[in-house]
């Protein structure tokens, strides 16, 4: 089983938290496999801080496509000043095998609402 695509959703993002949603769609069907995920920051070349590492959690599951869930608690968010970005990396396995992973990285501001 492989990654097709990953599509981000930003669902909010402010000083206090942001919420992510990642759109993994895989090359057969979501319910053969497990998809695991998560977020590792902030990072900023030109700052020094404390990486942590985010969990996903699954939020839905239809056909090809598993959908996960990110809540990092007060991000750093990017600007020009301070570019901060999280790693983020998607693992599929089917029956405990590692059959495709995936990295990213992301960068976070203000949603528009």
């Amino acid at each position: 089983m492989k990654i097709v695509s990953i599509r981000t959703q930003p669902v909010r993002c402010t000083q206090a938290a942001a919420e992510i949603l990642f759109h993994v769609e895989l090359s057969g069907p979501a319910s053969k496999c497990e998809v695991s995920g998560r977020a590792i920051g902030p990072r900023c070349e030109t700052i020094s801080t404390i990486e942590v590492a985010y969990l996903f959690t699954i939020t839905d599951t239809r056909d090809n496509v598993v959908s996960l869930r990110c809540v990092i608690p007060e991000p750093n968010l990017w600007s020009r000043e301070a570019p901060f970005s999280y790693a983020t990396t998607f693992e599929v396995r089917v029956a405990t095998a590692l059959t495709d992973s995936r990295g990213e990285s992301i960068a976070l501001g203000p949603t528009k609402g």
